[in-house]
């Protein structure tokens, strides 16, 4: 690391860590896998870690994974680039990281593949230090394992996301809460899972929600301590009873205002979704009485036919589970 580290938080990150200090908090990243016609990688040396490491940063409120990776590598790089496709989410505990300054953070990080169409190669100065093109045998032994990860499944995995394993620590962190606590109703960015469960009719699972009275597929926030798979796999089980392995990405939801949420005390929330298809391994159908005060598998149709909130995700997710040809969506 850096040994003469000053911070160059800003925006959102410096707002947050204001009110919550150095404690471990979920952040969102974007990640960008720029390769060129000859395949190399688009590497960089960080001023905040001496390791290599590609374009990427920190989510701002009300802004898209899409617009965050264009515009860091643009920062950072002094490249224009288009984004082709989802890599994936990695969030798992072992990619944790604890800033020079203290700062800790469990990643919750969504890759991108991007090639570019414009600009010129620069180091900023500041974020960055050093900017070139590298052949990816030669930088994936450079990279953390965060990174390491993300190329393998850029380069295995080109048509579909790939998932996580599913991982929970032993004793997990309810993160709505603890940001509550220390920002109040604020907007804050929060990160999660939504559970697309279907039976052999191809009618998916739902729970009929105690707010608004609607059938939903089962999704929450992310806990502090579990990667992606694990959410979808805990809410599920919670809300519903069963118990499913996660098959497939459907896609990740970032974009406003559609991840835009307003809850009925005020609560203000730019949400982060990645909806993950899972097949059922077990459990018994029942409600938790809580979020859910009903719980059954319906045809998607009946489901679309809802009087959804403007401001609802659940249509857009449902619309794009019916087209497989998709998968992985990126909005």
């Amino acid at each position: 690391m850096s040994q003469q580290f000053v911070s160059r938080a800003d925006g959102y990150v410096k707002w947050l860590r204001e009110r919550v200090g150095p404690r471990l908090i979920y952040l969102v990243y974007a990640t960008n896998l720029v390769f060129d016609e000859a395949g190399r990688i688009l590497v960089q040396r960080r001023y905040d870690f001496d390791w290599l490491g590609v374009p990427g940063g920190a989510l701002e409120l009300g802004e898209s994974i899409r617009a965050c990776a264009v515009r860091e590598t643009l920062e950072e790089t002094g490249l224009r680039v288009e984004v082709e496709r989802l890599v994936g989410v990695f969030s798992h505990p072992d990619y944790n990281l604890r800033y020079p300054n203290g700062d800790y953070v469990q990643q919750w990080t969504a890759c991108v593949v991007s090639r570019p169409i414009g600009g010129q190669i620069r180091a900023d100065g500041s974020e960055t230090l050093a900017v070139s093109w590298l052949a990816v045998d030669e930088a994936l032994p450079l990279f953390p394992p965060a990174y390491r990860a993300m190329v393998r499944a850029a380069l295995e995995s080109p048509g579909e996301a790939v998932l996580e394993p599913i991982y929970a620590e032993p004793v997990l962190t309810p993160y709505y809460p603890l940001l509550r606590a220390a920002i109040g109703h604020a907007p804050v960015i929060l990160p999660g899972a939504m559970g697309l469960v279907p039976n052999e009719r191809g009618d998916l699972l739902c729970t009929q929600r105690t707010d608004d009275g609607l059938w939903h597929p089962p999704s929450g926030y992310a806990d502090l301590g579990e990667t992606t798979t694990a959410t979808v796999v805990r809410e599920v089980r919670e809300e519903t009873g069963l118990i499913v392995e996660p098959t497939r990405v459907v896609g990740l939801y970032s974009e406003t205002p559609l991840m835009l949420a307003r809850f009925p005390n005020g609560d203000l929330a730019h949400n982060l979704g990645l909806a993950i298809e899972c097949r059922v391994a077990g459990g018994a159908l029942h409600a938790d009485g809580l979020e859910a005060s009903a719980v059954a598998f319906k045809p998607i149709e009946e489901l679309l036919a809802q009087p959804f909130a403007d401001q609802s995700d659940t249509p857009q997710i449902l619309r794009d589970y019916l087209h497989h040809e998709m998968w992985p969506v990126l909005r």
